[in-house]
């Protein structure tokens, strides 16, 4: 499933050009391009511990929470 710039709320817009660094969603070809793919396939939902700890950085250590 693809999301387009278009899709979200101006809120939200707003904010992914803020975080992106941009003033305009041409800047980051968000006007032809998704924002985001998000794949719903079954399959993926399995996906090992080891994998996902390394694709997530949550900004602290383990030993912090």
């Amino acid at each position: 499933m693809e999301i387009m710039f278009d899709d979200l709320t101006p809120e939200a817009q707003e904010k992914l050009l803020r975080e992106a660094g941009v003033s305009k969603p041409e800047d980051m070809h968000w006007d032809t391009s998704p924002v985001a793919i998000v794949d719903l396939r079954e399959d993926n939902h399995e996906l090992d511990e080891d994998f996902t700890e390394d694709i997530y950085d949550y900004g602290y250590e383990e030993d912090e929470l």
